[in-house]
């Protein structure tokens, strides 16, 4: 019989999302990640940053169990002994299935669709049409991804000498899959539009990963869940996991990558079904237990605004706190933080019976923030950096 988990440990870039659900869900958690959110502060009982990630060590024979985010993919597990408390993918899994070079060669020995893909160590190996984008090996959320027009923009990365891949360019809707899996069996938990650099919440590039909608309601969802949970089970993948695709213009899902662990979907999922993704993880790992049914409740989006410059965190907390903390905004930066360029400043969460009903609640939140945010900065031009 496993021993119960009381004591959660989320670690990751960002692991908001992953504390507020498990406090929700009754458990103790603690997090470790780059920001120290206000709200996953107040949601956790314990808070550390995740550098040096060595020094972790001692908090992780405290706990019952690990839940990993994003920005694991590749890191050394040594300041882990005990790998039973991991819920979901060891990090040898996540970094295999992670690299985006391996997991090209595994689709097309699968015969699943994806995007033509090439390594290209020297301009001549490049065996595509432009337009073509260009990934690193490891990296998510799409903010180190390129689309490269000629050879003069190739170049430029062949010259630097790092790893990268080169892919076809797919025009068509971005979604994802969300899967729940005790390593033998598997359910789909949502199907996802993925919102992806939308200008109007300052998005640093043209791929970078600006929220999302639950559910996505097209022809393509059964297929790109029939893949999903394909080779949730053909990769040996427990937890949660995420598949990103590109519907193209014809209504072909292409598999993009996929994600070995916790996935932003993750407000937008819970606030969509009811479900509880991180007890639904507890109980896939530890138990064997998946859920007889996930049913689709309303629509949720969030939408992630980026910061225009760098930003000195001040009054905007006031702000925020009026426009009802913890209902629908989220990802609230603490008072004093430096938020640079490009990185995230805050998301806002709206639900409704439509699609267009949830993200009017989300832009609703939104608008009046960033109306606050003009109002600031207008009154504190004396500052070297925009202050908010």
């Amino acid at each position: 019989m496993n021993n119960p988990i009381e004591k959660i440990l989320a670690m990751g870039y960002s692991v908001r999302h992953i504390v507020c659900s498990g406090t929700r869900a009754g458990y103790e958690m603690y997090a470790a990640d780059e920001f120290g959110d206000e709200d996953t502060i107040r949601c956790a009982g314990r808070y550390m940053h995740l550098e040096p990630i060595s020094d972790l060590r001692h908090v992780i024979d405290e706990v019952d169990g690990i839940l990993f985010g994003s920005g694991l993919e590749y890191a050394d597990p040594g300041f882990i002994t005990d790998m039973t408390k991991i819920l979901g993918n060891a990090p040898a899994k996540m970094r295999q299935v992670s690299n985006k070079a391996w997991l090209a060669y595994r689709l097309e020995e699968l015969d699943v669709p994806y995007p033509r893909t090439c390594i290209v160590t020297d301009m001549s190996d490049l065996k595509l049409r432009y337009p073509v984008v260009v990934k690193p090996f490891y990296g998510g959320g799409g903010i180190n991804n390129v689309l490269c027009r000629d050879d003069n923009d190739l170049a430029r990365f062949v010259e630097s000498g790092s790893e990268f891949i080169c892919q076809e360019y797919i025009d068509g809707t971005h979604a994802s899959v969300s899967t729940l899996s005790t390593g033998k069996e598997v359910i789909s938990a949502g199907v996802n539009e993925q919102l992806i650099g939308m200008a109007s919440l300052h998005s640093p590039g043209p791929f970078t990963y600006c929220g999302n909608i639950t559910p996505l309601i097209s022809p393509a969802s059964g297929r790109m869940c029939e893949i999903a949970e394909f080779l949730t089970l053909e990769f040996g993948l427990k937890g949660t996991n995420g598949f990103d695709f590109v519907i193209s213009r014809d209504g072909e899902p292409f598999l993009i990558e996929v994600n070995p662990r916790f996935q932003g979907s993750l407000d937008t999922i819970e606030r969509s079904t009811g479900l509880n993704l991180v007890d639904a993880v507890v109980k896939a790992v530890r138990n064997g237990l998946l859920p007889d049914r996930i049913v689709t409740q309303r629509y949720a989006a969030r939408l992630i605004l980026y910061a225009e410059r760098d930003t000195i965190v001040n009054t905007i907390m006031d702000t925020i706190v009026a426009t009802n903390f913890g209902d629908g905004i989220a990802d609230v930066p603490g008072k004093g933080k430096i938020i640079k360029s490009g990185q995230p400043l805050v998301s806002c969460i709206g639900t409704g019976t439509t699609r267009s009903d949830a993200i009017a609640a989300a832009m609703r939140k939104l608008t009046r923030l960033k109306a606050e945010l003009r109002e600031i900065r207008r009154n504190d031009e004396t500052h070297p950096h925009a202050s908010y």
